[in-house]
């Protein structure tokens, strides 16, 4: 694991093991084949997926404000939040092969990456998914932390999601569009340890940041909440973690009937 770079946030993480083996048919049952340069990291076409006593059609979106589905800053104390969160979005597609996917939106607005994973043992208890979406440090970002220490939290919530036998996928952090040079800086440091992480653990990384590098993505309005996706752009950010669930499955064909056309 990553050095923390902070010493006032210890580790903390305990693991538990999950049992028993799904193979990976069932996940091919759902997925076609796809390939995108939004996502990498290893598929699992040759081998099988242990699920443990999880759905394997459950997936649990964690994160921060961006996946709760905040439009803008000045709303959060509102609750005024978009229907057309990624998650929801990432729903209807994968519902559109087979309506038994659920995804579950666990998304906490303000949490930093500490907060995240002291908070993810309980979140995979009680939704015993198959795969978790992992994204988070856009807070921490703002607050100029390290970026190893970013890096360590976001590797001990992989960790802690392959011990509940829950398949982990972590998501680069989203760009930053606000005038803050060193959250900026914060973000491209973070995201090149994250390629470090996702091959030290084996898993498939979404290139958030890659796919939803445009301003236009972001913001209600010119000028307005840079740092939040509108509507549009949770919808990009669906397709972005479909293409990693598609390659996290070792998907081999096609994904034709899996993605709706471009709004």
């Amino acid at each position: 694991m990553l050095a923390a770079a902070r010493a006032s946030h210890p580790p903390g993480i305990a693991a538990r093991k999950g049992a028993g083996m799904v193979a990976i048919a069932l996940a091919l049952a759902v997925f076609g084949c796809g390939h995108s340069s939004h996502a990498t990291g290893p598929s699992t076409t040759t081998a099988s997926l242990n699920f443990g006593a999880n759905n394997p059609h459950t997936v649990t979106a964690f994160g921060d404000s961006i996946t709760q589905g905040v439009l803008e800053e000045r709303k959060i104390q509102a609750g005024l939040l978009t229907s057309n969160n990624y998650s929801n979005d990432l729903q209807a597609m994968l519902r559109a092969s087979d309506p038994t996917w659920r995804v579950i939106n666990r998304g906490v607005g303000g949490e930093q990456v500490e907060q995240g994973a002291n908070r993810i043992g309980a979140v995979l208890a009680a939704d015993h998914p198959g795969f978790v979406l992992i994204m988070e440090g856009t807070n921490n970002a703002s607050h100029c932390d390290e970026p190893a220490f970013i890096a360590s939290r976001l590797q001990a919530m992989v960790q802690r999601a392959k011990a509940n036998s829950t398949i982990p996928l972590l998501g680069t952090i989203p760009p930053n569009f606000r005038r803050e040079t060193c959250a900026q800086d914060v973000i491209l440091n973070t995201n090149v340890l994250l390629h470090s992480v996702a091959s030290a653990e084996g898993i498939v990384l979404a290139e958030i940041f890659d796919g939803m590098n445009d301003p236009s993505l972001f913001g209600i309005a010119p000028g307005h909440d840079v740092l939040h996706p509108n509507n549009n752009g949770y919808h990009v950010m669906a397709n972005i973690w479909l293409t990693a669930l598609e390659q996290a499955v070792g998907a081999a064909t096609t994904v034709a009937q899996l993605h709706p056309k471009h709004r």
